[in-house]
């Protein structure tokens, strides 16, 4: 619907098993460690993304203060972010493009030089161009 508000993601990471692997059921051990089991909490802890919607949910999760942020409780807005993403969202077909040129726009506002509604759109513009010029269709 135009004018209302969306959300999106990018990031994430993934744990995989090589199929040449001489030790995959250790490395197997391993991934239910760090993704459903006590190693959710140390990567948590470390300032990971919960791996789980249990975790993700929990008021350990959303009620903990992080001193980077000043002390806010910004795991709330994280995880209502998470659950708002729409409907059919998926990466652009030139993500690894979108995520080189980052830097040079959005990131602008972390560090000052521009705010972060200003390195948004030059974020977008730039994909816009790049997209248009490869024979994509861009919708805005």
């Amino acid at each position: 619907m135009p004018g209302a508000q969306a959300n999106a993601e990018t990031g994430g990471s993934s744990l995989a098993i090589p199929a040449a692997s001489k030790q995959k059921a250790l490395a197997y051990g391993f991934l239910q460690y760090a993704n459903a089991g006590a190693g959710v909490q140390t990567r948590i802890a470390g300032g990971a993304f919960p791996s789980t919607t249990a975790d993700l949910q929990s008021s350990a999760f959303l009620n903990k203060s992080i001193p980077y942020f000043g002390g806010q409780k910004i795991n709330q807005v994280l995880a209502q972010s998470a659950s708002d993403v729409v409907k059919g969202w998926s990466y652009l077909p030139f993500q690894v493009y979108a995520n080189s040129i980052f830097n040079e726009s959005a990131d602008q506002a972390y560090i000052g030089k521009t705010t972060m509604a200003s390195g948004l759109k030059a974020w977008q513009d730039a994909l816009v161009t790049y997209g248009n010029q490869r024979g994509f269709t861009i919708n805005k």
